[in-house]
């Protein structure tokens, strides 16, 4: 006679959890097959398995769904994030985020969501509150990592570390999004981006003495200004002086106009 194992009982709050994370799972693969507006919260009921009313017991309308499963994204991406704030080698720990992303939504469908999800925020308030309290959790955690490696020296203190974060982030997005038309993103980009980050991210070293008298000794001499001739003075016209003597005497109509030219 077979021995059933028994199951350990759950309580009423991790039964709750795992309706919660049913549902999101079956309106994501809702989503995934005819997009947010053309999924109705029936479709969604159908797929999960449940009533109307159980499912509102959770998430008050479809946008509410929507919310929760672009601030679930992000809660897995802060982890993911936590989990290397204290490492020695920054760029191995940005390096690991990325294959992380990138696995994350290798499958189209899954990058297609999260691209969706990002483009309802901009159309709903609801959903793009949640997106942008979110994205700010991400990037000021992603900052204070970077200051962190900042005074470890391990990274280039003159980078804006906030800056800096936002930019990540973008690039990461893109790739979420680069993976809804390049399933399989090749290795060589990949390392391309790792050689990226560790360039740019890579502590400035000083210049040495030597190398600083050089340089200066090889900057060319300005040169000099050159010099302007000074304009030639314009003859002075002086109309009370008494005209030269001219070869002939002056018609009558030449003097009238001379003595004109007096008044």
């Amino acid at each position: 006679m077979a021995i059933r194992k028994s199951k350990t009982p759950q309580s009423p709050t991790q039964r709750a959890d795992q309706k919660r994370v049913d549902i999101l799972k079956s309106a994501g693969k809702c989503f995934r097959k005819t997009g947010f507006h053309q999924t109705s919260i029936q479709e969604i009921c159908t797929e999960v398995g449940l009533g109307p009313g159980a499912v509102y017991r959770y998430f008050t309308s479809k946008d509410a769904i929507i919310a929760a499963m672009a601030e679930d994204e992000r809660r897995q991406a802060r982890t993911l994030l936590s989990e290397f704030h204290d490492t020695d080698d920054l760029p191995q720990a940005l390096s690991a985020i990325t294959r992380a992303f990138a696995q994350r939504y290798a499958a189209i469908s899954d990058a297609g969501l999260m691209t969706e999800i990002y483009a309802e925020g901009l159309r709903n308030k609801r959903v793009g509150a949640v997106i942008k309290k979110a994205e700010t959790e991400w990037v000021d955690g992603l900052a204070d990592m970077l200051r962190t490696a900042q005074e470890r020296g391990q990274i280039d203190q003159a980078l804006d570390a906030h800056a800096a974060a936002l930019l990540l982030t973008a690039m990461w997005d893109g790739i979420v999004i680069r993976q809804a038309y390049t399933p399989e993103l090749p290795a060589a980009m990949l390392a391309l981006f790792d050689d990226m980050l560790k360039r740019w991210l890579a502590a400035a070293t000083p210049a040495t003495p030597t190398a600083t008298v050089v340089a200066s000794s090889k900057r060319a001499k300005p040169a000099p200004a050159p010099k302007v001739a000074a304009p030639a003075a314009e003859p002075e016209l002086d109309l009370l002086s008494p005209a030269p003597a001219a070869d002939k005497p002056l018609t009558q109509a030449e003097i009238d106009l001379r003595q004109m030219s007096l008044i």
